[in-house]
């Protein structure tokens, strides 16, 4: 599932998702989907890797803030065609979800907020769903998927192309909690620590930062509880929200599965 070399040095939650199992008993061709978390610290030996991977595509889910402190920088001779959509939906960009905090000032109180940002995904991503299926259908793969972390925004997203490519519900769980202690989390610790500062308890800080940076099967379940008590199924949301129906879906899985 991995590039070869089977990481990258400078992306620390990086993974392909080439290899697993889908529908019709076919498997997603080799790097046609790949996540990440943010690609500034890429070295030229990493864009390398990538380009001989074949990567088309960048979808960036960061805001513009996030983007001009950690720019993706791609090589030009590349070629890569950059999608930049701007998912605001965290601390940083939502005062109400600071406030959240401030009501319960605790490692629970931080879990409860990861649990609302996860509820909300699905509101959020229907156009940018939309947009990655319209570039995959156009030639756009191999395609990565990144925001700052490479767990949340991506972790929906990802879970949703693996649930539309038919790819066995223990895997897509498997490859979401995959960023569980991902490597590159302490370098995001101090920034969510001065974030927190102000409103967590200090006896709690330490274990309200590692909620935010974990990933936990309780998020990910608040955003599919959230898409099935509004749609009812995964296919009916990525209709409605995405404007993805069975016909595309079926063109992506021609595309992508092999």
């Amino acid at each position: 599932m991995h590039l070869d070399p089977t990481r990258l040095a400078g992306a620390t939650n990086f993974r392909s998702l080439g290899g697993l199992p889908a529908a019709d008993g076919r498997r997603i061709r080799p790097h046609a989907l790949m996540r990440a978390d943010r690609l500034s610290g890429l070295s030229e030996d990493d864009w390398g890797a990538l380009g001989r991977a074949g990567l088309t595509t960048i979808c960036d889910l960061r805001s513009e803030e996030e983007r001009g402190e950690h720019p993706n920088n791609p090589p030009p001779h590349l070629g890569v065609r950059e999608l930049r959509f701007g998912i605001r939906n965290d601390l940083r960009a939502d005062p109400a979800l600071a406030r959240l905090i401030a009501s319960d000032p605790t490692a629970r109180g931080s879990e409860r907020v990861m649990i609302e940002i996860y509820r909300r995904l699905p509101g959020y991503m229907g156009p940018t769903l939309s947009a990655i299926v319209d570039r995959l259908l156009d030639g756009g793969a191999p395609l990565l998927v990144h925001c700052s972390a490479g767990k949340d925004r991506t972790g929906f997203v990802i879970a949703m192309l693996l649930r539309a490519l038919d790819v066995p519900e223990p895997l897509i769980r498997a490859d979401y909690l995959a960023s569980r202690h991902w490597p590159g989390a302490e370098s995001h610790r101090a920034s969510l620590e001065e974030r927190l500062r102000p409103v967590v308890a200090p006896e709690e800080l330490r274990a309200s930062v590692d909620a935010v940076l974990d990933v936990r099967d309780v998020y990910l379940d608040a955003a599919l509880q959230a898409l099935e008590d509004e749609f009812g199924t995964t296919r009916r949301y990525l209709e409605a929200a995405a404007g993805v129906d069975e016909g595309r879906i079926e063109l992506l899985r021609r595309t992508l599965l092999a």
